[in-house]
């Protein structure tokens, strides 16, 4: 595929990671003892390379579906003598027990495990051997590696019984694990700690905590909290229910600087916000750059009436904040947290957005993503966007392609496609041209999408092929492009609906074929032609239709390889009846013509049919171009004219001449800006010039070549005349 300007490519340690991984026996590794992965004695490996090695690793797993899992990969990294492993990132149910026991003898720094849901308290335990050098530890959603699995009572009853069989199979609470010794520990994430383990016993041996999330954890006694309020600087309790008592104690939490007390929604919530609550936040938190209070209900009135808001564009200076509280924050947040709250929707929010690094963070959290996507939606469609850089909205697509493969779920992908639809296609999207394609097209796999997603991914799909080099197109159609179409189409025939994804479809086709033959015949080998007949049969009023259908197999008609297949007695009958086709104008016409212009100028020999004869449908041509008026606008976009003017300097079908003639004289003169610099560019002058040389041209063609080159020659002489 080509490359284009600010298209940044793959680096070369992106590609060789991945091609070791998938490679792994004829690169680093060797089949050992019962044809166990075995790292190559030779090979010595530092912690850079080993880190990405086993994110990417994790990565492949969750993205490339022709990727599996490597029984015995991390046993490679069992010996810090010939590898180093410093900071990884493992999820999900792929991370086993004996995964982390692998590499039990790593200094590991930094270790995020979130949905860990197979690993145990054998996991558990494994973590104290990296305990004198861990400073980061996350256990988001790894709430099954604090218990044991159930064991019988030391002695039972033949009342309790009844009950043993439940209770082999009980987890209990793993009570010999704590964090004494974990003394560099500086960022822990027990997100979703389970209400039976006491958090304040857990967390009391790690006095050097600068960071805590407890989302979702039960905060029975939330005083302890204090034990930090010298050193913590960021604290999550997303979902955690507040009360008097930790708001007080919070109000003591001097140095943060980060704070999350948002809920999910409000009506599990018997805390109510109030306006003295937010005013005491940022009266005390003082060092304050990221406040999170979406959720909450909002029990007396924060914000300044309409009529005493301040005017003009959306400011984030404090003291024109449409919220009370905030109008005493010495400098803007540089994240505020206000959804599903009453203070949302108001106009000055003392805040910059932080939409894209919450979802790059929380990949996985599907409730972040659907908020985050619906919130990209409104800040890439609204007054903010004169205000974003390249880079921001270039940042604002990647986010939005992670949730697109992330999440096959109705609310994220819809969210995501409204949100591609606010830029400007397919110029912004071109440095992920590929990768955006491909999505596109996998939502459109299933027979029974939502209607409305598929509806917006078929107009993306539209725009993306429209105005993009053959080498795109060409790439596009063999990801499946012109079969998904197809099958689109064919659904719509079935349930004998012409509507937006039908014509949308057509349209796609007619774009991804221009000038490129490998499209065209690929149209043509999935039966494409049979479901033009179709839908003419089943759609015989559906003008808009009709033309993006024609526009296609114009496009079909200018591979002189392809043309046979069109010459059937079929075809050529549906063609001839389409030229007296009133639909859109002349456009319905005009391509029927240059289907069969293109026919025609293989000449005699190649028409074998008795009927409709070749004369007569020569005879229809002509009456159709001459009903038609030279000055109508059209709705058709030529990025070349060398197909028509092939059709030029030639006697074999002066019909044929004569269409293209005209197209050139109807284009010139209604858009002589665009068009005349484009024929004399690609020598169209010249041809005309042996149009008048020939005998055989009919004098009317002749006379409309001389308007044309009149035409060409009054441009180039007052270029800035744009009264035609």
């Amino acid at each position: 595929m080509a490359s284009k300007a600010g298209d940044d490519p793959e680096s070369l340690m992106s590609l060789c990671t991945v091609f070791c991984l998938k490679n792994l026996r004829r690169t680093m590794c060797y089949s050992g003892e019962h044809s166990r992965l075995q790292l190559r004695p030779d090979v010595f490996l530092p912690g850079e390379i080993c880190d990405r090695l086993v994110n990417v690793y994790m990565d492949l797993l969750h993205t490339d579906s022709d990727f599996e899992p490597q029984d015995g990969f991390f046993q490679l990294f069992s010996d810090p003598r010939s590898t180093r492993l410093t900071r990884l990132q493992l999820r999900e149910e792929l991370v086993l027990d004996r995964d982390l026991e692998a590499i039990a003898k790593q200094d590991l720094m930094e270790l995020h495990l979130t949905y860990c849901s197979r690993l145990t308290s054998r996991g558990l335990r494994t973590l104290c051997s990296f305990r004198h050098s861990l400073r980061s530890l996350s256990l988001f959603g790894c709430s099954d590696i604090f218990f044991r699995k159930g064991g019988a009572p030391l002695a039972y009853s033949e009342e309790d019984e009844e009950d043993l069989e439940e209770h082999l199979h009980r987890p209990s609470v793993d009570q010999d694990f704590s964090f004494q010794g974990f003394n560099r520990l500086r960022l822990l994430n027990l997100g979703g700690l389970p209400a039976e383990l006491d958090v304040e016993t857990l967390l009391r041996p790690l006095p050097a905590l600068t960071s805590l999330d407890l989302s979702a954890v039960h905060l029975p006694r939330p005083a302890f909290l204090t034990q930090w309020k010298e050193r913590l600087a960021s604290l999550v309790l997303y979902n955690v229910e507040l009360t008097e008592e930790l708001i007080h104690t919070l109000l003591q939490m001097s140095r943060l600087r980060h704070l999350d007390i948002s809920r999910e929604n409000q009506r599990t919530s018997k805390f109510k916000m109030t306006r003295k609550i937010l005013s005491s936040i940022v009266q005390s938190l003082v060092h304050l750059v990221s406040l999170d209070i979406s959720g909450h209900i909002m029990l007396d009135n924060c914000t300044v009436p309409a009529f005493e808001d301040a005017v003009g564009r959306p400011s984030i200076e404090p003291c024109k904040s449409s919220i009370y509280p905030f109008q005493e924050l010495k400098r803007p947040l540089q994240f505020l947290g206000l959804y599903n709250t009453t203070l949302c929707n108001v106009t000055h929010i003392p805040a910059y957005k932080l939409v894209i690094t919450a979802l790059k963070t929380h990949k996985y959290d599907k409730s972040i993503q659907v908020t985050g996507s619906a919130a990209l939606f409104y800040l890439t469609n609204t007054e903010y966007r004169s205000d974003q850089s390249v880079r921001l909205r270039r940042q604002v697509i990647q986010v939005v392609l992670n949730g697109m493969e992330q999440y096959q779920e109705v609310t994220v992908q819809r969210n995501c496609c409204l949100t591609l639809c606010n830029f400007s296609i397919p110029e912004e999207l071109e440095f992920q041209y590929h990768r955006v394609n491909l999505l596109l097209l996998k939502i459109l796999e299933p027979a029974r999408q939502d209607e409305s997603i598929q509806r917006i991914a078929v107009h993306l799909c539209n725009a993306l092929v429209c105005q993009v080099d053959n080498d795109h197109k060409e790439a596009v159609g063999k990801m499946g492009f012109v079969k998904t179409m197809l099958n689109l189409i064919q659904k719509k025939l079935q349930d004998r609906m012409c509507d937006q994804v039908m014509e949308f479809s057509w349209s796609a086709l007619w774009n991804i074929t221009d000038e490129t033959p490998d499209n065209c015949q690929m149209f043509l080998e999935c039966n494409g032609m049979n479901l033009f007949l179709e839908c003419l049969k089943e759609f015989p009023d559906k003008q808009e239709l009709h033309r993006n259908m024609l526009g296609l197999l114009g496009n079909v008609a200018e591979v002189k390889a392809l043309r046979p297949q069109l010459l059937t007695k079929q075809f050529i009958t549906v063609f001839s009846e389409l030229l007296d086709s009133k639909a859109d104008g002349i456009e319905v016409s005009y391509n029927a013509c240059g289907v069969l212009a293109h026919i025609m100028f293989d000449g005699s020999d190649v028409w074998t049919m008795e009927e409709p004869k070749r004369s007569h449908v020569m005879d229809k041509m002509w009456a159709a171009i001459q009903s038609w008026d030279v000055s109508s606008r059209r709705n058709i976009n030529y990025r070349s004219f060398e197909p028509i003017l092939r059709l030029l300097p030639q006697s074999g079908a002066p019909v044929s001449q004569h269409w293209a003639t005209w197209a050139l004289y109807n284009l010139v003169s209604v858009y002589p800006s665009k068009y005349c610099p484009l024929l004399i560019k690609e020598g169209g002058v010249i041809l005309l010039q042996k149009v008048l040389e020939l005998e055989s041209s009919h004098q009317e063609t002749k006379d409309m070549a001389r308007k044309v080159m009149e035409q060409c020659e009054n441009f180039k002489e007052d270029p800035m005349d744009t009264s035609r």
